[in-house]
């Protein structure tokens, strides 16, 4: 009834199965008989009635059988062998054992395939212990790849009864490292998943980094040595972080998040490494350590950010993110001492480096009232210092100091009018420009031209700011600050010598010299003054009109 089709044939099939191990003769011998379906039911049956005989019946055709018939035949003696417990699984071990026999056939190994696929269905500490010994002799390198590969598959899985010993440690490194990844190392990296490794074992896996070919390794390897804080791991998995995969070098840096103790090899990176990537990749991970971690290289991170800015090299910007996340105030520092030495220093090209250092400090908002003062100043002793309205408009040191007069008017009046780096057309640049202002800023440019005129009478500006002062003051300008001086003395008593009188003689002739030298005037052109002095002249000429 088996070998016909269809209802019947299923019937059958579970009515012998049910019989037992006594239908086993009559199903041995029908099988000649059979077609390939029928034989394909045999073949179902033997395997659920089971047992030392219907395996080794089995077995025995799988040697004889197409490869189509032998897949299933496999497929059914792997549920027969997996289905019995240790004891009934020893006499069946000696039957795969044959299977491989001799050496394998090149053109066609599925013999000794499927002998080591058996193998992996065997439990038990003794059975296992020798089926593990035999798959391992055939993940040698010296047969073929593909008895490899199943050599590796089986005995991976029984991964529940593997245990990380020293020796199957070693086994696992060394397919780990095979350049073979389809037959071999994939392979051994699915058991070595499924394995737990102490700490002190987990950190030996850290030369696998250089050995292994294959970046999935490396990959897991992370994983496993992710949250093991010691310098010589994240000093042999910050190379990675250059690596030319992408996955590679997400997992390196996933790990050294983790790793705060390798904060030295990351600065070192930080500091050699020319890869814009790499050294962002490295500011992500030092921003996940503690600050204090951080404050300890924060000397040497300004010392090279500064070295790299000033060789206008664009890796400075690593080390300011990294100054920045940590604490400003120390590159604050050294560049003010820096501007500080070069402002008083003899240099032809001082201005100009110290707006570059002081823009880096504008430019990342860590600029002071102190900085803002060297920049502006610095600005305007570069300036063209032209007087047209949209050329004093785009002038940014003239914006930094109208900053400075609302922030500090008096101080910073002060600290300008002492300043002898400054000359006398800066003043008269700045006194022209703020003058026309009003309030606060109009009064700082009348106090630069007063400066200017008060410290260097002898200029040729100081003129123009005389004029310029006029135009906005009027006539309190003309009045002489000695006039008060040169009143007539109050006649003294007749009983002072004439001696007296003489000395008094040749002081009012000296006075009255220098009357007549300061009350000289002189034209000068100021078309160049905006509307603002234009509207002070009109507001003169009015009165005389009516």
């Amino acid at each position: 009834m088996i070998l016909k089709g269809g209802a019947i044939r299923e019937h059958s099939m579970a009515v012998i199965a049910a019989i037992g191990p006594s239908s086993v003769p009559q199903l041995r011998d029908l099988y000649d008989q059979a077609d390939f379906n029928g034989r394909r039911a045999i073949i179902t049956t033997l395997s659920t009635v089971n047992g030392k005989p219907a395996v080794e019946f089995l077995l025995k055709k799988l040697e004889e059988e197409s490869f189509e018939q032998q897949q299933h035949l496999l497929a059914r003696l792997s549920d027969a062998i997996n289905s019995m417990k240790p004891a009934q699984q020893t006499p069946v071990f000696p039957l795969v054992q044959k299977l491989l026999r001799g050496k394998p056939d090149p053109a066609s190994p599925y013999l000794h395939i499927s002998g080591l696929i058996l193998l992996g269905c065997f439990k038990g500490r003794t059975l296992a212990g020798r089926a593990r010994k035999i798959l391992r002799n055939y993940s040698d390198t010296k047969h073929l790849p593909e008895i490899r590969r199943f050599g590796l598959i089986s005995l991976y899985r029984q991964s529940d009864e593997l245990k990380a010993t020293p020796d199957f440690t070693r086994f696992l490194q060394k397919n780990l490292c095979d350049s073979d990844w389809e037959n071999v190392a994939q392979h051994a990296l699915t058991g070595f998943k499924k394995i737990n490794l102490p700490a002190k074992d987990s950190v030996k896996l850290v030369q696998l980094l250089n050995k292994s070919p294959h970046f999935a390794v490396h990959i897991h390897i992370f994983e496993r040595l992710k949250g093991i804080d010691k310098p010589e791991i994240a000093a042999a998995i910050v190379p990675f972080l250059s690596d030319s995969r992408f996955r590679v070098r997400e997992a390196a840096e996933m790990a050294l998040r983790e790793i705060s103790s390798g904060i030295e090899s990351l600065f070192k990176t930080l500091i050699e490494s020319e890869d814009l990537e790499v050294t962002q990749r490295v500011n992500s991970i030092l921003q996940e350590f503690p600050q204090k971690t951080r404050r300890k290289y924060l000397d040497r991170a300004v010392k090279r950010l500064l070295l790299l800015f000033e060789r206008n090299d664009a890796r400075f910007r690593s080390f300011l993110e990294f100054v920045k996340g940590v604490d400003p105030e120390p590159l604050r520092a050294r560049v003010h001492e820096k501007v500080v030495k070069l402002k008083n220093g003899a240099s032809r090209e001082k201005w100009a480096r110290i707006t570059a250092y002081m823009q880096l400090l504008w430019d990342n908002h860590m600029i002071t009232s102190e900085g803002r003062y060297y920049f502006a100043i610095s600005l305007v002793r570069q300036s063209s210092r032209n007087l047209d309205p949209a050329s004093r408009r785009s002038d940014l040191g003239l914006r930094v100091l109208r900053a400075l007069v609302y922030d500090s008017y008096e101080e910073l009046v002060e600290k300008i009018s002492i300043d002898k780096h400054i000359k006398p057309e800066d003043f008269y640049y700045l006194g022209f420009h703020f003058s026309e202002e009003g309030e606060q800023l109009g009064q700082f440019g009348i106090r630069m031209l007063q400066h200017l005129v008060e410290t260097f009478p002898r200029n040729k500006l100081c003129e123009q700011a005389q004029q310029k002062l006029r135009l906005h003051l009027g006539d309190e300008v003309e009045e002489e600050p000695a006039a008060e001086a040169e009143e007539k003395p109050v006649e003294k008593e007749a009983s002072k010598s004439s001696v007296d009188a003489e000395k008094k003689a040749k002081k009012s002739a000296g006075k009255a010299k220098k009357k007549k030298s300061s009350r000289r005037r002189v034209t000068i052109d100021v078309s160049a003054s905006t509307s603002a002095a234009r509207k002070a002249r009109a507001a003169k000429k009015k009165p005389k009109g009516k």
